[in-house]
């Protein structure tokens, strides 16, 4: 399980290192972090699409809701895995994200080795 390809999906610098940091110390090796909505739907146009993405959803440039609506629109990497990964625990945000088939989780920052746990759990590799 610790093959699979993850991407980091935060405008904060901070988090995107902490992330990273924890699925590190859980022996994942293959992350890749950026910081908007358009650098990684740019990383799945080019044909490279995660296992898993964390995904924040308030960010500059491409919010994560406009994200998910364009790769659904677009057709792009569709059996990928979303968790959600925001500061906000708003029941709108909530059900926003639910509407979408491919998010399987909807968890509040910071990323921790129990709510990545928790995230494999709901994957279908």
């Amino acid at each position: 399980m610790n093959d699979i390809n993850i991407l980091l999906v935060d405008d904060d610098f901070i988090v995107n290192f902490l992330s990273e940091k924890v699925l590190k110390n859980m022996d994942f090796k293959n992350i890749t972090a950026v910081t908007d909505g358009k650098q990684a739907l740019d990383i799945l146009k080019k044909g490279n699409c995660p296992d898993l993405v964390f995904l924040d959803i308030n960010m500059p440039v491409m919010d994560g809701f406009s994200f998910l609506t364009q790769i659904v629109k677009e057709i792009l990497c569709l059996q990928m895995n979303v968790a959600i990964l925001t500061s906000s625990n708003r029941q709108k945000e909530k059900d926003m994200a639910s509407q979408f088939d491919n998010v399987i989780d909807y968890i509040e920052k910071p990323l921790n080795q129990s709510k990545v746990r928790e995230v494999l759990r709901k994957i279908t590799l």
